[in-house]
């Protein structure tokens, strides 16, 4: 749940016009340190840029040892302008282009993900002699708010042919990675696709193949709403740790958690711009939606909830109100139940908390209206 950075009688002191998001880089060093904590000690954390790429963010977590997963060509430029050392990238995308794998090499870039064949060998002729490791499917549908286990991975019953078809082109077999889905309910999760894969590191083992990392992957939740039923990462390092114990050999772990480190480091201040009462229930216009600050509420409504505040105070009674944003279509809609004071009005401001994993990098122009801008705490 949100640390709670940002406190409403301190947004009340800004003089920006809504929208606008702020940004406390302090809940980024603190999360990075309470997922350092929670996993197995040396566990490395690679941020997941595709959740938040904005610059500050990228450059607190550089500032503080944090390494970086990598989908594009694009994410890295934005590294390479921070000067990260390539140590710290992973080419995390299991699927990418031949180009961007030559590119990424240039740069210096030695770890790769990958989950066929094909992949294998667009590596091994662009990057010869790099560090590959396999993601691999679990079951991510059972507990996930988003699965991941259709688009990429292979099935375990391949794994040791593909990492043993690594070391003939020439490639250094270096890990198993895999993906729980995104905002995975069970704290379990991670350790059951541990002791999934503990088999495959014996039959590796025997052919002379000897792992140098495990990677979790993402899918680290984050509670948006009291009472959600996610677990926090210390649950889930507890249930690692206790994983650990089912491997053949010792390993080192890497995790790419992304919402779990940006997503309390932000809030969106919006105002409230019209006020209706419908048949349906009462409607506030705000000045600010899904299409240009928060596409989650839209694309999964129903499952994707941040909890909004009025930012001045009020001893009204609470009620609910269907909160939407400015553009002209109907799906624009942020939530469809949130518990508001009675007396909010035209002129308020509200204030939407816990916004800074896939929201601005989501955003889109639709009708014209413009990301917010971010400011600084």
């Amino acid at each position: 749940m949100s640390n709670q950075a940002f406190k409403n009688q301190d947004l009340r002191q800004f003089g920006h016009g809504t929208p606008y998001f702020m940004f406390d880089s302090k809940a980024v060093v603190a999360n990075l340190a309470a997922y350092k904590r929670a996993l197995p000690k040396g566990t490395e954390i690679c941020f997941a840029m595709k959740a938040n790429s904005e610059e500050a963010v990228l450059k607190v977590l550089d500032d503080h040892g944090s390494s970086f997963e990598v989908a594009s060509e694009h994410e890295l430029a934005m590294l390479k302008k921070l000067r990260v050392d390539p140590g710290r990238i992973v080419y995390g995308t299991s699927v990418k282009p031949e180009a961007s794998i030559a590119a990424f090499r240039k740069y210096g870039v030695t770890r790769y993900a990958f989950d066929s064949a094909q992949e294998l060998a667009k590596i091994a002729r662009q990057a010869p002699g790099a560090a590959v490791y396999l993601r691999v499917l679990v079951n991510d549908k059972a507990h996930s708010v988003f699965t991941m286990s259709e688009k990429f991975g292979t099935e375990l019953k391949h794994a040791v042919e593909l990492l043993v078809q690594a070391r003939e082109l020439g490639l250094l077999p270096y890990g198993i990675s895999f993906n729980v889905g995104s905002q995975a309910r069970n704290a379990e999760a991670w350790a059951n696709g541990i002791r999934g894969i503990a088999a495959i590191l014996k039959k590796l083992a025997d052919k002379g193949i000897i792992l140098e990392a495990l990677n979790l992957g993402g899918g680290f939740p984050f509670s948006y709403l009291p009472g959600d039923g996610f677990p926090g990462i210390a649950a889930i390092g507890e249930a690692v740790g206790k994983a650990v114990h089912d491997l053949p050999y010792p390993i080192r772990f890497m995790a790419e958690p992304g919402r779990g480190l940006v997503a309390d480091a932000y809030v969106l201040v919006v105002g409230v711009f019209a006020d209706a009462r419908r048949e349906n229930g009462r409607w506030l216009y705000v000045d600010a939606g899904a299409y240009n600050a928060l596409l989650e509420t839209m694309a999964y409504q129903g499952s994707m909830r941040y909890r909004i505040e009025l930012l001045r105070d009020s001893t009204a009674a609470l009620e609910p109100c269907i909160v939407t944003g400015p553009t002209g279509d109907s799906l624009d809609v942020i939530d469809k139940s949130a518990m508001l004071p009675a007396d909010v009005k035209v002129g308020d401001r509200l204030v939407v908390r816990d916004v800074g994993a896939y929201s601005f990098v989501l955003t889109t122009a639709f009708n014209g209206f413009p990301v917010p801008p971010t400011y600084k705490r």
